[in-house]
C-alpha cells in the first residue's frame, strides 16, 4: 500500500473505505479490498462521495451473490462519480472530515461515560 490510496470493500460488507496513512506502513491487502490509488479528487471529497447514497444504491444494485456479496473490480472502476471544481471538492471535503471527527470524539466521549457508569453501578451494590 501507499499513503493516500484509498481502500474500498469489495467483499462482505460492502464499500466500506478507508484512507491509508504512513503510520500504518509498509502494509499489504487482500483481495476483499480495492485501492483506490491516482485519483483526481480531494481525499476527503472522495472518501465522502463514496460513502453516498449513490455509491450505496450502485452497490445495492451490482452486488455479485454468493457466499458472500461482492463486487469486482471492473464493477468499482465503473463508478461514477460527479464532481464540482476543485474548491468546492476541498471545502465539501473537509467540512464533513470535521463532521466525522467530531463524531469520533463524542463517540471516545459516550464511551467513556458508559464505562463510569458501570463503575458507579458495581460499586453502588457490591
Amino acid at each position: 500500500l501507499e499513503e493516500k490510496d484509498i481502500l474500498f470493500s469489495i467483499a462482505g460488507t460492502l464499500g466500506r473505505t478507508a484512507i491509508v496513512n504512513k503510520s500504518i506502513l509498509p502494509a499489504n491487502t487482500n483481495q476483499a479490498l480495492a485501492i483506490i490509488r491516482g485519483y483526481d479528487f480531494d481525499t476527503n471529497f472522495l472518501i465522502t462521495s463514496l460513502a453516498g447514497n449513490v455509491v450505496k444504491e450502485y452497490i445495492r444494485r451490482n452486488p455479485t451473490v454468493g457466499a458472500q456479496p461482492n463486487l469486482s473490480l471492473e464493477q468499482v472502476g465503473n463508478l461514477l462519480v460527479n464532481t464540482p471544481n476543485a474548491e468546492e471538492q476541498q471545502k465539501i471535503g473537509s467540512f464533513f472530515k470535521q463532521l466525522d471527527d467530531t463524531i469520533a470524539l463524542h463517540q471516545r466521549k459516550l464511551e467513556k461515560l458508559q464505562e463510569l457508569k458501570k463503575g458507579y453501578l458495581q460499586k453502588m451494590f457490591c
